[in-house]
């Protein structure tokens, strides 16, 4: 499974949230945060869930998070 930054951003877009803001939740500054967003640099387990505390998200709705890594050879090619 691989952890899907794109709901995390869509999650703090949605609510109206800054990356400084975010940022300052899990104690970095905002480029940091940024590239993590990104996936330039590794998010710890402690800021995620700091993030999701931060954003509201019950931890029901982990799961939403992550996705299934499907190897190519089983992939339907369209």
């Amino acid at each position: 499974m691989t952890f899907d930054l794109r709901k995390l951003r869509f999650e703090r877009l949605s609510r109206k949230i800054s990356q400084e803001e975010v940022a300052e939740v899990i104690g970095v500054k905002r480029p940091t945060y940024h590239k993590k967003e990104n996936g330039k640099i590794k998010m710890s387990v402690e800021e995620f869930a700091a993030i999701l505390d931060f954003f509201g998200i019950p931890e029901e709705e982990i799961k939403n998070f992550f996705v299934k890594n499907v190897p190519k050879r089983e992939q339907n090619s369209a």
